[in-house]
């Protein structure tokens, strides 16, 4: 899949924020984007449906359940192994979309933003693979041997033209 974007950081760097303005930023533009969350807390998600039909279906033994309402679908699945990137990559390549966002999962391979809140999280450029870009927070310093675009944590805008202009390039 084409346009598969990762946003990664430490806990409480401005990820989740990132994301939300960039995805508000490509619906202005009409881009069909979609987002993958890294939950790395260790624990299964809290079920939203309890109660509810697909809840009892997944009760009685189901290992997954499908909600939809229009053009809405509600999916969970429960699976033997742990879920990787690929698999929902898979799912999404129906959607017809223009991008994939994901938050988190730094030690995947694909093309990256890495947010960087403390000088001492620096150690991601060398830590982690395909970083393209830096999002930095004021007064920090970007070591010269990072040969990526810089950006400050508040220049969303230009951040944004930035990833969709690299979209197109990979079309």
């Amino acid at each position: 899949m084409r346009n598969v974007w990762q946003i990664i950081g430490f806990s409480n760097s401005g990820k989740t924020s990132l994301v939300e303005n960039l995805l508000e930023r490509a619906d202005k533009q009409n881009k069909r984007v979609a987002t993958i969350k890294h939950h790395g807390h260790g624990k299964n998600l809290t079920v939203l449906d309890t109660g509810k039909d697909s809840w009892r279906h997944r009760e009685a033994g189901a290992i997954g359940s499908a909600v939809v309402a229009n053009k809405t679908l509600q999916l969970q699945v429960t699976s033997q192994v742990t879920w990787q990137v690929e698999d929902i990559l898979l799912f999404y390549k129906q959607l017809n979309l223009d991008a994939v966002v994901i938050e988190g999962y730094k030690q995947e391979n694909y093309l990256k933003i890495a947010i960087v809140r403390k000088q001492a999280d620096m150690v991601l450029i060398n830590e982690v693979t395909n970083i393209k870009a830096l999002v930095v927070w004021d007064g920090l310093h970007v070591p010269v041997e990072f040969k990526g675009s810089v950006f400050g944590i508040n220049e969303v805008e230009q951040i944004a033209m930035w990833l969709f202009d690299q979209w197109e390039e990979q079309v």
